[in-house]
Order: structure tokens, then sequence, then C-alpha cells
């Protein structure tokens, strides 16, 4: 069972053509300057230190399926994307926050490869503000996709909110590596404000050993029944080489910040 993926540090060389534009949510970042995104925003781009709007533009690398090793689309360096659309064929392994403090706001992975982003090297936080999120299970073997949001780098935070919808069929909506190198904690996770309008295996993964903490509140999940699918589930995270063992889906735990008033079906 593959518990992380160990992302490739390499760029693209290709992006698709302006699609319709997309509006924008108002909010702050931690860079200190906007550009606009027709010169900067493009598939294998680094965005370092700043704020690149993309207008709406859709871009994209490849998708031979879920394999690891995959180059991201973006790579962020304390830096904010914000409306723009990762390609259905050209996902790859997202979008990746390797320093300081990243945002993606209002993107659309139209289809999700590896993963659609990943929080990893010193990366210190990821907040995912609003957008979707859409997996096919054809991009995945066996019909089997993995998860949304993949989350290595340690005594971090990632964050998904503000109306971020998943769609389709998932595994998790984010999961703290089970089976890094070096492996080891804590991470944490807020959720707030989110819709999952699909299929998903459970919402988050901690590694209880590590001290990882999940923090959920106001959750949509759609044809929710207790246990189905799972909100909060406990692993022990080990090293690279071996598998991570999972003790079950937890209540208002230390590591599972999460009510069952948190969650609603609809």
């Amino acid at each position: 069972m593959k518990e992380c993926s160990i992302p490739s540090s390499g760029t693209g060389v290709s992006s698709s053509s302006v699609s319709s534009s997309s509006s924008s949510k108002s909010s702050s970042s931690t860079s200190s300057t906007s550009t606009g995104g027709s010169a900067e925003c493009k598939a294998g781009a680094t965005i370092e230190n700043k704020t690149v709007d993309c207008g709406g533009k859709t871009i994209g690398l490849s998708c031979p399926g879920d394999a690891e090793g995959q180059p991201p689309v973006i790579t962020l360096k304390n830096a904010t994307i914000k409306n723009v659309r990762i390609a259905a064929s050209g996902g790859a392994d997202g979008i990746h926050c390797t320093s300081g403090s990243c945002r993606a706001e209002n993107v659309v992975w139209e289809d999700i490869c590896e993963d659609a982003a990943s929080l990893i090297s010193s990366g210190t936080k990821f907040t995912i503000s609003g957008g979707s999120a859409y997996n096919n299970t054809s991009n995945s073997p066996g019909g089997k996709p993995d998860k949304i949001f993949q989350h290595n780098s340690k005594n971090s935070t990632f964050e998904v909110i503000n109306g971020f919808t998943a769609k389709g069929v998932n595994g998790k909506l984010w999961r703290s590596c089970g089976n890094c190198s070096s492996n080891g904690g804590p991470r944490n996770l807020v959720v707030n404000n989110v819709t999952v309008d699909g299929t998903i295996g459970s919402i988050a993964g901690v590694n209880r050993n590590f001290g990882d903490k999940a923090t959920i509140r106001n959750l949509k999940i759609k044809g929710y029944k207790s246990g189905s699918p799972k909100v909060c589930e406990e692993f022990k995270g080990v090293q690279k080489g071996s598998e991570s063992t999972k003790y079950g889906e937890y209540w208002n735990t230390a590591n599972c910040d999460v009510s069952k008033s948190d969650v609603t079906a609809f």
C-alpha cells in the first residue's frame, strides 16, 4: 500500500493554452508581490516569494498514471498561485510547496495524476483555499486512487479550507507520510469548510507515534453514514522500507481532533 510519495524535484516542459477564467477569492498571502499569470504561470515553473495570479489559465505536463517520481506542475517556494486549472491529462505530481509558507487559491485540478499537491522539503505551511479536485480512477492502476494531498515535511501544517471540494473517486483527502526516509513529525492538518462530493476512502491519516494532529471542522460528505467513509484514522508511522500500521478510526483524541457533530451528510 502506497503511504508516501517521494516526489521528483524535476521541472516540466509544456503548458496548455488559456481557458475560461475563474473568479478569485480574496485572501492574504505571505508573499509580497503580485504578478499577472501570462508569463510566470506555466507548467514546470518555480515561483518564489511572490503571488502569481494565473487568471484562469490551464496548464499541465503529462499523466502516465499514479507512478511515483513524476515532476511537479508548479513548485512554490514561500509563494502563492491562484486562479489556475491543472489539465486532466497533465496533472503529474501536482503542486509542490518546498519551502516557507505556500498557498494555492482557487485552483481546479481537472483530474489528479499522482497527488494534487504536496508539502515537502523545508515547507512549513501549505494552504489550499477554495477550488476543487477531481480524480478519475482510469489514472490509477487497478482503479485504486491513493490520495489528494501528501504531507511529508515535518513540523509543518497543511490546511484545506474555504470551500474546497473533492470530486470523483479518491483514497484519502490527506495523508501524513507513513513511511518516508527519516520519518517523523509532528505534521498538522486543518480541514474547515470542505465538501466531499464523490467517493472517498478516508479524510485524514495521522501518525500517532509522531504526534501528528488533524483538526477537522465543517466537513460535508455526500452520502455519509457513521464509519463510511472513515474521517480520521490513526497509524503508526515507520521508516522507508517498512509498512505503516493502521490502528483505525478515532474521534476526539489528541491526534484526531474531530467530533461526529463536525461531519454532516448531504
